[in-house]
């Protein structure tokens, strides 16, 4: 048996055109096949060796040149990838395929080598390969990059160093949870099993997984999609349900292994299901992949609550919501402000702090400082983390009936391309339809906070003016950002994705800088007043600023314009950095993104 412990979190599987015999006419199949059985502390794995030989020749069939290696320690991983690596071309589909132990540890996915010993967490780098360097690695040189791991073998040296560093509880509460976010339209990875089941090493010469892969892959004529599903069928039936592979995707292009028309009619059992209804679940479906977020897929169970790709659908949201929680960068002040306490609630709040002997000050409704540090007295003292900032459950035990409204990440974590039509059917925010219809070239993160949506769009060089009409022709406008909570609701947003960024070093201060996205403050020119001077582009009053360095502006001429930005002295690297104050900017100066905000 084997236990799954790193876990592949997306099935991403998109490009603008499809993928048939003529766009593929120009570039080669490649493949690098690796099977690890024979390791020297973590245990045999009996079936891993000829899982791979079996798909290797499964692959050089299909007219890939397949690269087989087994039994790889740590060095000869590194070699093979990088041999790998060196034959694609950008026209080229590239397919990494591993069977063998994989592990994570602190949201990271690592392929162990058969050398190794992991003694303590210093011991990774040397002897485990990082997944998310193999597949950056091949995604940034090839057209289509395929990824399939076997990689759910019960791995003891894995096991015991997570409880070690986790704790035994949130060890096996996060086994498997390491989301991947990849960064080309062109990328698929699939997972042999779900996070925290036992992949079954079955009774034949091959696993399950890679017998269904075999078996369903080459159907002639068959798209990787329904292939897939069968895949999904197989392993199931297998495993008595044990065992289910995971297939997260935003596949919007078929692509075959077999072109070949079908030579013979499916049997009845095959047969999908046909008619309107049957129609519209699987366009649904197919929409839904490609978005691939907690939200479209809590929508597309709405509208379709039962059957197998509702089963999916419901996997698929669960591990998308768990990812979404290791990646929070959501702050206390952000939860507090989700709660949008009106100040009945705030009295009542202040009033029952002090009920229970933390002075709170006046009760007038204002969180000022003596509020705050009662807040977090009172968190101590139930056991919680002390921030000073309101959540639902501390309201609750308060005795003050409130609720969170609707505000979060609603978008991927990272910047991407979205089809418009794809929302169709599915997205009921009419915003968020205006914001991913808007200009469709820009890659988009997005998200609600406290009834507004949020849009921080990738231009490559943009200037601020381009921004602002970018932010009208889109029917919002450069963000206004009028306290702590929307500014760090609006720096999560933009600080989970570093391509969002402008990075540099100016040889003549001597400083690396880091500059981020456009929002809506500008300073009149003809005013002589630097600080009074200010105003948000939509009107709104300027009661809170978050300057670097507390400084509105520097004095020089032209500096009339705000952006997201840090720096630091000497030549650096700012890359995780977090940029959460402004800096005015000159028109001329250019960033990489600006964030529009719809009522």
């Amino acid at each position: 048996m084997r236990m799954c412990l790193l876990y592949l979190f997306w099935l991403a599987f998109t490009l603008a055109v499809p993928i048939n015999a003529g766009a593929e006419a120009t570039g080669k199949r490649i493949a690098l096949v690796i099977g690890n059985g024979q390791y020297e502390a973590a245990g045999m794995l009996p079936n891993a060796v000829r899982d791979a030989r079996a798909f290797g020749a499964f692959l050089s069939a299909r007219g890939f040149d397949a690269d087989v290696v087994t039994d790889a320690d740590r060095s000869h991983l590194a070699e093979a990838v990088s041999r790998f690596v060196r034959k694609i071309s950008k026209d080229d589909v590239a397919l990494f395929y591993f069977a063998g132990h994989g592990m994570q540890l602190r949201g990271e996915n690592y392929l162990v080598g058969t050398d190794a010993k992991l003694a303590s967490e210093f011991d990774i780098a040397a002897e485990t390969l990082a997944l998310t360097d193999v597949i950056k690695a091949t995604e940034r040189k090839a057209k289509i990059a395929l990824v399939f791991l076997d990689a759910c073998r019960n791995n003891p040296l894995a096991n015991r160093l997570n409880a070690e560093i986790e704790g035994a509880t949130r060890s096996l509460a996060t086994r498997g949870l390491a989301p991947i976010e990849t960064e080309s339209a062109g990328t698929m990875v699939a997972f042999a099993a779900a996070p925290g089941q036992v992949a079954s090493d079955g009774s034949g010469t091959n696993s399950p997984f890679t017998t269904a892969l075999i078996s369903h892959l080459a159907g002639p004529g068959l798209e990787i999609g329904t292939a897939f599903k069968r895949v999904i069928r197989d392993v199931r039936k297998a495993t008595d349900g044990k065992q289910s592979p995971q297939i997260l995707s935003s596949l919007s292009l078929e692509f075959y292994f077999n072109e070949a028309a079908p030579q013979q009619k499916e049997t009845p059992s095959e047969q999908p299901a046909i008619g309107p209804q049957a129609t519209e679940i699987d366009m649904d479906f197919r929409k839904a992949l490609r978005i691939n977020t907690p939200r479209i897929w809590s929508f597309f169970l709405e509208k379709h609550p039962r059957g197998e790709q509702a089963d999916l659908a419901r996997q698929m949201r669960t591990q998308l919501d768990l990812g979404d929680l290791l990646r929070s960068g959501s702050t206390a002040a952000v939860r507090e402000s989700e709660l949008v306490l009106n100040q009945t609630q705030r009295r009542d709040i202040q009033l029952a702090l002090a009920g229970r002997g933390f002075a709170a000050g006046t009760a007038d409704g204002a969180f000022g400082r003596q509020t705050r540090q009662a807040i977090t007295d009172y968190q101590m003292s139930v056991g919680v983390t002390g921030t000073g900032y309101m959540d639902e459950g501390i309201a609750k035990q308060l005795g003050v009936a409130v609720q969170a409204h609707a505000s979060g990440l609603y978008s991927a974590p990272l910047a991407r391309l979205y089809d418009p039509k794809d929302f169709e059917g599915l997205e009921t925010d009419p915003r968020v339809l205006k914001a991913v219809a808007c200009s469709p070239v820009y890659e988009k993160v997005y998200g609600s906070f406290q009834g507004h949506l949020y849009l921080v769009m990738r231009a490559s060089i943009i200037t601020r003016n381009s921004a602002s009409a970018m932010a009208e022709r889109c029917g919002g406008y450069l963000a206004s950002v009028t306290s702590d909570a929307e500014n760090s609701f609006i720096t999560s947003l933009l600080n989970a994705d570093q391509r969002l960024f402008l990075s540099g070093y100016d040889t003549g201060t001597n400083t690396s800088y880091k500059m981020g996205a456009w929002i809506g403050l500008y300073r009149d020119p003809v005013s002589k007043d630097s600080r009074s001077s200010w105003k948000w582009e939509n009107g709104e009053p300027m009661n809170y600023t978050k300057w670097y360095k507390n400084r509105a502006n520097n004095g020089k001429a032209g500096n009339n314009y705000a952006l997201y930005f840090t720096e630091r002295l000497g030549k650096t690297d700012l890359a995780t950095q977090y940029v959460d104050a402004w800096k005015d900017m000159a028109e001329y100066d250019r960033g990489y993104a600006f964030v529009v905000e719809f009522e």
